[in-house]
């Protein structure tokens, strides 16, 4: 699997480019976000130029920014990675991530408005017509929307950020967990489609508490899910 995916999914809209700055940071941040910059490739700073549409310059400080976070590791004489995670790391970001993702889950079912609720059920309906197809980049891109259109509901910019970083550091060592969904089917794939309406529904309904519940059950069964992908491949 390629390290970075084409110029075309990595780059912005053109209305959006509103620096170049933005655009490079924006655009690794999405690929990181998504799934598509994988532990163990390493990716220099001229084809992260290439592919996103940019001179290096503002490659250069993106990734300098994305490094700062914890996203990114640059090897000297060697390239960018996506770094290793300890498994102390893994367990404390997980936990972050259950905390905070319900947290913005409870939020979306308070403040999610009708506009807000009918995108989320069609962001849901996107990720399984993706997963039906056995599109893994499809399914990673309309996941990533999906989960931050709900924390996008919440309303709450500091929370937000938060869950961004974390997913940053945590989402690309779930890729090889998601590849395996699709391609062998297990249990919990069709389990993890109802959970993502379910969430839906307990928002549209308001109900925080079962917004809450249910987004933390997910994210507690898809961490189970990777640790044992992540055992049976070591």
């Amino acid at each position: 699997m390629a390290p970075v995916a084409p110029a075309s999914s990595l780059a912005l809209p053109r209305a959006e480019r509103v620096t170049l700055n933005g655009v490079a940071y924006d655009g690794l941040k999405r690929a990181l976000l998504s799934g598509r910059l994988e532990p163990g490739a390493v990716i220099t700073l001229r084809q992260l130029a290439d592919e996103l549409g940019t001179s290096m310059m503002p490659v250069r400080e993106a990734v300098s920014r994305l490094a700062a976070e914890g996203a990114l590791a640059v090897q000297p004489n060697r390239g960018i990675v996506v770094p290793a995670l300890g498994d102390g790391d893994a367990a404390d970001l997980w936990d972050l991530r259950i905390k905070l993702e319900g947290d913005a889950s409870a939020r979306a079912a308070r403040r999610a408005d009708t506009a807000g609720i009918e995108r989320l059920r069609a962001l849901c309906r996107a990720v399984e017509t993706a997963a039906a197809a056995g599109d893994l980049h499809r399914v990673l891109a309309c996941n990533s929307d999906f989960q931050f259109a709900v924390y996008q509901a919440a309303q709450s910019p500091v929370l937000l950020q938060l869950i961004e970083t974390l997913r940053m550091r945590s989402v690309p060592h779930c890729t090889a967990a998601i590849r395996v969904l699709l391609a062998d089917r297990p249990p919990y794939y069709a389990r993890s489609w109802v959970n993502h309406a379910a969430l839906v529904e307990a928002i549209a309904a308001g109900d925080a508490p079962a917004a809450r519940r249910l987004k933390q059950a997910d994210l507690r069964e898809f961490r189970d899910f990777v640790d044992s992908v992540r055992k049976q491949a070591s």
